[in-house]
């Protein structure tokens, strides 16, 4: 039995040339549809780019005040060693603002020290549009910032206990004793923020994302709440370190 191909109506030739269009213009929409894809995956990383960026300005911000600081909140905290070690019964001052509803015997940063936008970051293929470098640096950063807000957050519960010294002093050498050890402890958490703090900054540095020093300036004159109780009452401040990028690693 034999079969017979059909016969294309204007010939094998005109029938091969139509079929190329056809694959040609499946190649052509294909290759749009990649470009495309392409434009996208890149805009996608831009604007990840983009929000790491003013997160990482934040953490900026929050590491640079810690550091200028730290004086400011050594010295509330040898005022109130000394009260405590020579018995004063006469409670603490209790200081309150817009900033802080609750009040506070004594006034230490309480940032975020958010890792939001990283988080959703890492999570997807957007990472791998970022550079290696940069991308290595980011994740060092991010690692050292979970630590920071966990040391934060125990700074904050280390300072929620003093409150009460503003209600009554303790009488007992036992409890005044215990009052010491826990500035103590509240005076080493601040100090590992203001170290870590460097070297995040230091961080940033390597990867060129540090704020100039006139907008950092300008945001911490006018956000930081700390630094105006600080400079209201003549307390100590530092200068801000300038970031070494070669003690980053």
């Amino acid at each position: 039995m034999h079969f017979r191909l059909p016969t294309p109506l204007r010939g094998w030739r005109e029938f091969a040339g139509e079929v190329g269009i056809i694959v040609i213009g499946v190649l052509i929409a294909l290759g749009a549809q990649q470009l495309v894809e392409n434009r996208n995956d890149r805009t996608r990383a831009n604007d990840a780019m983009a929000a790491l960026r003013r997160e990482v300005a934040d953490q900026d911000f929050t590491a640079s005040e810690i550091e200028i600081a730290r004086p400011c909140i050594d010295a509330q905290l040898d005022a109130i060693e000394r009260r405590l070690t020579v018995g004063d019964r006469a409670p603490l001052p209790f200081y309150s603002d817009a900033a802080s509803s609750g009040g506070y015997v004594i006034r230490i940063p309480d940032r975020v020290w958010s890792s939001t936008t990283w988080d959703s970051v890492s999570g997807t293929d957007v990472l791998r549009r970022l550079e290696p470098e940069y991308a290595y640096h980011m994740a060092a950063f991010y690692a050292q910032t979970i630590s920071q807000r966990q040391i934060n957050e125990e700074a904050q519960t280390q300072l929620n206990t003093r409150n009460s010294l503003a209600v009554l002093m303790p009488r007992e050498e036992g409890d005044r004793m215990r009052y010491i050890d826990a500035a103590r402890q509240l005076r080493a958490s601040v100090g590992s923020l203001d170290i870590a703090g460097g070297q995040l900054r230091d961080r940033l540095a390597m990867t060129n994302q540090l704020m100039t020093d006139l907008k950092r300036q300008r945001l911490l004159l006018h956000q930081s709440g700390t630094l105006k109780f600080c400079r209201t009452h003549g307390l100590p401040l530092a200068k801000l370190r300038p970031a070494i990028a070669a003690n980053a690693d």
